[in-house]
């Protein structure tokens, strides 16, 4: 690898797009991504042809920042273009140590919680240089959001022994009536394997054809409620809303409560203090959800919840956000980490976080089974 007086690291091709897919026997040892790139010299020289020094600029990205925005011409030939989005990137990698290149649609630099596509900043920095203290303010926040990933990510490593209760006898789903969907051509559409293995085509993700499919969901919705109700000391109140939806609320002696919204294509699901879902996540085509994978996931779901395999950390991290882990009796583990519903007001925050934390580690505790079945 070259290395450079402006950057204070070894240089590095561009990481190439395909390589990650590309199989190799024997697979070598896995490269590294690079902190910075070559390829920014024709970059480097245009600085200098016009008075200015690239060492100053590869190291302050503000004045990196108005020198690119008073020489827009930079744009002009594709060569010079290019050299200065890798400069860009490697003055970016510069101040943040952890940032490394990869190559997506584009170049990008970056780390998990943040990646800057270089040629899209560096026409941005023309088009609209009055964006510089915003720019700023997001590399300012970037360490801290790192820090924030890593606290969540240790929350998902977690081990833990969960003593779970389940009822003694188990769930039977019922059938599901699913009824036979065709496309515009009048051949039948079989939901759950469109693709067949394959990408679906980019149209496919702003399409939703036949929600519908999903309506009869609620009938194991209902099954799982009763069963629920039949095995565990829990209170449930059904009702129908003004707009038809359905809606069972369940109140349980311990444990998390559980409210669930069914419509004519989805299922939400409100459990804790701040956990909210929907199932499908998405309806669109290139999802290819199903009724029957949907009702794979509330099933596990409100079943685990119940067994005491729900668990809500909040707040993590300066940007207060929430950790949400679902454990199930049969090893099965899934987590996810963000910001929580941001229609949430402050105070009802603030109260989920004092209710949090005083459950072990953000556990909740199981329903109680019934002495008898009702």
């Amino acid at each position: 690898m070259s290395t450079s007086d402006l950057f204070p690291g070894a240089l590095a091709p561009m990481p190439d797009a395909t390589a990650s897919a590309t199989l190799i026997w024997p697979s070598p040892e896995p490269v590294p991504p690079p902190r910075f790139v070559a390829g920014f010299e024709l970059f480097a020289a245009f600085a200098r042809d016009t008075g200015a020094d690239p060492a100053a600029l590869a190291a302050d990205l503000g004045a990196l920042w108005d020198f690119v925005a008073a020489h827009p011409e930079v744009l002009d030939a594709p060569e010079t273009s290019e050299a200065a989005a890798r400069f860009l990137g490697n003055a970016i990698a510069r101040t943040h140590p952890a940032a490394r290149w990869r190559m997506t649609s584009e170049p990008e630099v970056g780390t998990s919680t943040m990646s800057v596509p270089v040629a899209g900043l560096l026409r941005g920095i023309v088009e609209r240089p009055e964006q510089r203290e915003a720019f700023r303010e997001m590399l300012a926040s970037w360490p801290q959001a790192d820090r924030d990933a890593e606290e969540l990510a240790a929350l998902s490593r977690d081990e833990v022994d969960i003593d779970f209760v389940v009822a003694p006898v188990p769930f039977t789903r019922p059938a599901l009536a699913i009824p036979e969907f065709v496309d515009e051509s009048g051949r039948v559409i079989v939901y759950g394997s469109r693709w067949a293995g394959g990408s679906p085509p980019d149209d496919a993700y702003s399409r939703v054809s036949h929600p519908e499919r999903f309506a009869p969901v609620v009938s194991v919705v209902d099954a799982l409620v009763d069963h629920l109700e039949t095995w565990y000391e829990v209170d449930v109140d059904r009702r129908t809303d003004e707009s038809g939806a359905r809606i069972w609320h369940l109140r349980p002696t311990t444990g998390a409560t559980i409210t669930l919204t069914g419509t004519a294509d989805s299922v939400g699901i409100e459990a804790g203090a701040l956990t909210r879902e929907i199932a499908p996540s998405c309806t669109c085509d290139a999802c290819d959800e199903t009724a029957v994978s949907v009702a794979d996931h509330l099933e596990e779901t409100l079943l685990a919840i119940a067994a005491g395999g729900l668990r809500e950390v909040y707040p993590v991290g300066h940007r207060r956000w929430l950790h949400t882990e679902l454990r199930t009796p049969d090893g099965g583990r899934r987590s996810s980490g963000g910001e929580p519903d941001r229609s949430l007001p402050a105070a009802r925050l603030d109260e989920a976080a004092d209710l949090l934390a005083r459950l072990p580690d953000g556990w909740w505790p199981a329903w109680t089974l019934r002495s008898a079945p009702s």
